[in-house]
Parts: C-alpha cells; sequence; structure tokens
C-alpha cells in the first residue's frame, strides 16, 4: 500500500495501518525508547545523541582535569577512502551486549555504505559480530550524481532494528543482533537526481526520509515509512501544490504572512512549470518534539543558481530576458520560489504543516537551508519559550517557536553581506544588491559563500545554558557568474554557474566558536587554517569536542575557549564526536577521513589549478592545503589512561 500524500491520510486509516504491522503502545513508541536511552548518560542513542538534536552528554568522567591524559584504545577501519559526516551510535542492551553500529561512506558500490556492529562488552577491545552491505541491485549511477561528495551521516536504532540508508536511495532495516535485513524499500531515484547521504530519523513509529539532489534538478519531498514493515506512510512535497506540499487551512496560522494555503505558492511563486525540478530536497538533519508530535525538517535551494531563470514579471513568457533585475515587485515576492529555502514544522503522523518559513526567498547564493534544527526551551524577552535554533548557511543563526513557527531573532554569526538583516516583523532579509548575483556572465561577490557561515556541520548545546551555542563555521567568501541554461533535464548537473572561493581572511579558513543566539554575540572562537566541517560535542564534564580537516582531533574548555587537549588522527575530521560510557569508563568516539563538499577535490582527484571545480571547492581545498591531507576513514575511540 502506498500513500500519495499526507491529505489521503484519515485517522482511522492511519491507525488501521498501524495496527496491521501489529499492537504499538503509545507510550513505547520507537521514538520514546529513543527518549528513555537519551535518559541514560551511557549510550548515545541517536545521531545527535536526542532528538533534539542537542549533541549535549551528561557524562563528566572525562572533564578539564583529566582530560590531558586522554589516550587513543583502538581504532576501527570503515572499509572505505571516503570520509562520512555522521558518527556512531552505542546501545548498552543489544541482546545483553553493550553496541556500537556505523556505516560507511560510498567510494565503490562494492563498499558502498557498509555496516559494522561491534560488541563492547570489553571496551578497550571491540569485536566485530556482523557486518553489512547490499549487494543487489545497486545503482552505479548515484556515485557521480552525488553533491556534493558520496559521504553518508550515520544510521538510527530502535524496536531491535539497525535503520539506514544507501547513497543509491535504499532505507534498509537490520536484525541489531545478526545484521539479517528485516525490509528494504526504494526510497530515492538516482536517474530523478536523487541521492540519499542522510541521515533519516525515528519518530513515533516512522522512519521520516528525504534525499539530496537540488543541483541535479531532483524535486525535494519526505517520505514516512513504518519501522515494522517499511510500508510508505505519507509523502510530503517541497514544491508543488498546496496538497503536494501538505499545506492546510490552519498552516502559517500565526504567521500569515510567511505564506498560506489556497494560493499554490509553491506552483505559483516559479515561472511556468519550474517547480517541477524546483529543488527544495530536504538532505540533512531532522528533529523530533515528542510533546508537540511535530517533526522539523528544513529544505535546500530551488534547482539551479542562474537565478534569472527562476522569475518572471506577472504575464509575459516567463523567459530570463524579460525577468526583473532587482526591483521593488520582485522584493516583494512574487518569485519566492517557495517552499525552497524553508524551515517546515510538520505533524509527524501525517506531515501535515503546521509552520514554513523560508529563510531565503528567492535565492541567489546556494545558501541551502538544510542546517540542524535543534530544540530547546529558553526564556525570551521574559517569556519562556519552546524554541528552534537553526544556524543557516546564509550566516544568519535563526530562533523560532516551535510550536508555531514564530521568528524571535537572527543574527549574524559570520561576516554576511549579501543581507542588511532579517525583518523580524516581515520574517525577509533585506538584501544588497551589490552582493547579489542575478545576471548571466556577471560576476558577483558575496559572503558568506555557497557553502556556507556553515554546512552540514551540527552545532552542539547543553539544554541547562540554552542561548549558547557551540558552532563549527565556514570562513570564506565567493565570485558568483550566473550562467545560461543548456538543459532541463533531471539526474543531470543543474548548476549553471560559475563559482570561485576564497578565504576571507588569508590563512584562516575555519572557526569553532561559542555563540550567544539571543544577543548574537561571540564568547570565544578558536581560528584554524584549516576547514572546521566536523561537528561538535559538548559535555557536562565543561568539554567541548571538534575536529579539523587537518585531523586535529580537540578538547576545549567550554567556558574559556582554551584547547586543553589534541592529537592528530590518520586523515582530516568530517564526522561527528560522541561519547558513552561501558564497564565504568567513559570513552570517546569520532569519524577520520576527509570528504565532504570541501573534501571532494581531493577525494576525486580533481585538478586543483581550476578554480571553478567542483562548484567553486577546488580553490578552496587549494588554498587550504587540503592536498596534502591523506584520505582513509576510521572510527577512533578515547578514554582516560589508567
Amino acid at each position: 500500500m502506498r500513500f500519495r500524500n499526507c491529505a489521503v491520510l484519515a485517522g482511522g486509516l492511519f491507525a488501521a495501518l498501524l495496527l496491521a504491522s501489529g499492537p504499538v503502545i503509545a507510550d513505547e513508541s520507537a521514538s520514546a525508547e529513543i527518549d528513555k536511552r537519551a535518559q541514560d548518560p551511557n549510550q548515545w542513542p541517536a545521531p545527535g545523541r536526542d532528538n533534539l538534536l542537542t549533541r549535549f552528554s551528561p557524562l563528566k568522567d572525562i572533564n578539564t582535569d583529566n582530560v590531558g591524559k586522554l589516550e587513543m584504545i583502538w581504532a576501527q577501519s570503515m572499509n572505505s577512502l571516503r570520509g562520512q559526516e555522521g558518527q556512531p551510535i552505542v546501545i548498552s542492551d543489544v541482546g545483553g551486549k553493550p553496541m556500537m553500529f556505523f556505516v560507511s561512506g560510498c567510494p565503490s558500490m562494492a563498499l558502498c555504505n557498509v555496516v559494522q556492529a561491534l560488541d563492547l562488552s570489553d571496551p578497550d577491545n571491540p569485536k566485530q559480530i556482523w557486518n553489512y552491505v547490499k549487494t543487489t541491485d545497486r545503482d552505479e549511477s548515484a556515485i557521480p550524481r552525488a553533491c556534493c561528495d558520496t559521504v553518508n551521516r550515520g544510521l538510527n536504532y530502535a524496536k531491535g532494528k539497525v535503520v539506514f540508508h544507501t547513497l543509491d536511495g535504499f532505507v534498509i532495516a537490520l536484525d541489531a543482533k545478526t545484521g539479517k535485513e528485516l525490509w528494504t524499500v526504494k526510497h530515492a531515484y538516482p536517474e530523478h537526481g536523487e541521492t540519499h547521504t542522510g541521515p533519516a530519523m525515528i519518530a513515533e513509529n516512522l522512519v521520516i526520509a528525504g534525499f539530496g539532489g537540488d543541483e541535479f534538478a531532483a524535486r525535494g519531498r519526505l517520505d514516512a515509512y513504518d519501522i515494522e514493515t517499511g510500508e510508505k506512510v505519507w509523502t510530503c512535497h517541497s514544491t508543488g501544490s498546496d496538497k503536494d506540499v501538505c499545506l492546510t487551512p490552519e498552516s502559517n496560522k500565526a504567521n500569515p504572512h510567511f505564506g498560506t494555503a489556497g494560493k499554490d505558492l509553491g506552483i505559483k511563486t516559479y515561472p511556468e512549470g519550474e517547480w517541477k525540478i524546483g529543488g527544495g530536497a530536504p538532505w540533512a538533519w531532522f528533529s523530533y518534539d515528542p510533546e508537540l508530535k511535530m517533526i522539523y525538517a528544513s529544505t535546500g535551494n530551488p534547482g539551479h543558481w542562474s537565478p534569472g531563470l527562476r522569475c518572471a514579471l506577472k504575464g509575459d513568457d516567463h523567459t530570463h530576458e524579460k525577468c526583473n533585475e532587482y526591483d521593488a515587485e520582485l522584493g516583494s515576492g512574487p518569485f519566492d520560489n517557495k517552499w525552497s529555502m524553508t524551515i517546515f514544522g510538520r505533524k509527524v503522523d501525517t506531515g501535515e504543516v503546521v509552520f514554513a518559513y523560508q529563510m531565503t526567498p528567492f535565492d541567489q547564493w546556494d545558501y541551502d537551508g538544510v542546517n540542524e534544527n535543534i530544540l530547546v526551551d529558553m526564556e525570551i524577552d521574559g517569556k519562556k519559550r519552546k524554541t528552534l535554533v537553526h544556524f543557516d548557511r546564509n550566516g544568519f543563526a535563526y530562533v523560532l517557536d516551535r510550536t508555531d513557527g514564530t521568528l524571535l531573532r537572527a543574527n549574524k554569526f559570520v561576516t554576511v553581506d549579501w543581507a542588511e538583516k532579517v525583518d523580524l516583523k516581515t520574517g525577509r532579509p533585506i538584501k544588497v544588491k551589490a552582493h547579489s548575483p542575478f545576471n548571466i556572465g556577471v560576476n558577483t561577490s558575496s559572503c558568506p559563500s555557497a557553502m556556507g557561515g556553515k554546512d552540514q556541520q551540527p552545532c552542539a548545546v547543553d539544554p541547562s545554558d540554552p542561548t549558547m551555542f557551540y558552532c563549527p563555521t565556514n570562513n570564506w567568501c565567493m565570485e558568483d557568474e550566473p550562467q545560461e541554461r543548456t538543459h532541463t533535464q533531471q539526474g543531470t548537473v543543474y548548476v549553471f554557474a560559475n563559482v570561485y572561493m576564497y578565504p576571507e581572511k588569508p590563512g584562516i579558513t575555519g572557526k569553532f566558536k561559542k555563540f550567544n543566539v539571543l544577543t548574537g554575540e561571540t564568547a570565544w572562537e578558536i581560528p584554524d587554517p584549516y576547514p572546521n566541517w566536523g561537528g561538535g560535542m559538548v559535555t557536562a564534564g565543561g568539554l567541548v569536542f571538534y575536529g579539523s580537516l587537518n585531523g586535529d582531533f580537540r578538547a576545549v574548555d567550554r567556558d574559556t575557549g582554551k584547547i586543553l587537549w589534541s592529537r592528530k588522527l590518520g586523515s582530516g575530521i568530517i564526522g561527528n564526536p560522541i561519547t558513552y560510557k561501558v564497564g565504568g569508563k567513559q570513552y570517546v568516539s569520532v569519524h577520520s577521513g576527509i570528504g565532504g563538499w570541501i573534501g571532494l577535490p581531493v577525494t576525486a582527484g580533481l585538478d586543483l589549478n581550476d578554480k571553478f571545480g567542483a562548484i567553486g571547492a577546488t580553490a578552496m581545498a587549494k588554498a587550504a592545503g587540503l592536498n596534502l591531507i591523506p584520505q582513509g576513514a576510521n572510527v577512533y575511540t578515547f578514554r582516560v589512561s589508567d
């Protein structure tokens, strides 16, 4: 049984579908199991440790006093030269054993997304008890269609299952004790430009999955699958009719100026037919609030990077020659290209939109809006709020009320010149014409670059200190020259722009910082000659962990920003640290292996003298000296020496 979109799902039919897969106890859903595990500080049960994506650990055995004694205890190959942008998960009781699970990237179909299961009963000497790689029905065309790089951002565990995805678009559930395949569904289709770097998320008894492909003319969507059977429960698109997007008359009720149902804005804010290849893919991190029963997933850019092809005067023939360049009418939003670059709050059981806030309407910079939405509660202007915090590639850190999408703050966290500010009343950025690429063949500079003030690399927060976030940032700008469109074929490279990226300040390409999302103030920052493309982790031991593309894995005093410990790993780090406790000892693990968009020129062997290669990544890779970083993906694990 397949449901085309959420409008099909009446409450009774949805309940019947769940009952068909076996009895479901409301307080024992798959995500309730994750929430319960997250209350145990010894485990790391989900990609962000919890479904709120805090990446905070209550463990404090490793702390500011003893972190200098941290030593590497073991390392494990990931069967891949390519790095991966994810993290392991650690579950304390899989068949009575503490287990670690992780999945590799996709250097080739023979070694594409290998899942490993390690028994941690002897935590200093883990033993692999099974591994899995899908060997049938693979699609080799996914590898050249993956933008950008063939990475994987991790897997999930619930209901005795390891749930993961493959680059070529399968979502798969394995028996966690044996590695036996329980179900597999085809979710994304490379021939349509769709590849899946993930991760998926488990919310209630659903596996929520998106995909990437905006640079290959994909049309973004979000799908929900029953965790027991793999049956599709609902589908909601990012572009198209209100029905396809799962908008209802109640959507954006608190903020109708963000856009409401009844106008098919997902069609009408594009020139004729452009929404069908309009991008908006939700390809990175998702979060879930079990009290509100809402999932939060953001969308990417509206297809190609030649913005003059995505707008037109009312009533004209929709050719870019007649498109407004930068006048008041365009600024008012008739060609916002909705619902790309949008934070969606959706009902978990149907996908229906509660709110949709578009951060970069009519995108001209590829400021993909897919970065993580971290859920914390804080006091703002004297009022307790359930908030969502989002550090966007466009350089603004947004704070929204996650119940209804009301915009509360939008502060610059890196150098931003494409916009003066975000108007909190309208929610719209005040763009700067001089830094807005538009005309074909005209080169325009702007900061940040298309890789963003922060790309997918996730921030961390201690919920007891909810305004202070620990974030890796990119510190480079770009020159962007839109080009003529040569085709409209899905599955074929669909960028149409020459992009050159360069460090904002010579010798500094990355910074790790502590940032106040309410005041916009930076408490401290650590500059780095190498990009910080991996995520952060904060602990109750007073520490923040993160890594650089030079392979430097660091522990920092979260109060002062002082580096207390650093070790050079075998390759660059684009993964995210985790920590767990087994046998009375706390451990810290992280993936190592250069890759990601910034590392693609190295892993793919591109010519670093081609400054436009990999959509501008070659110039940055050359400027940062990434060609001197060896390849090879491993899991490294550390603990304090006895």
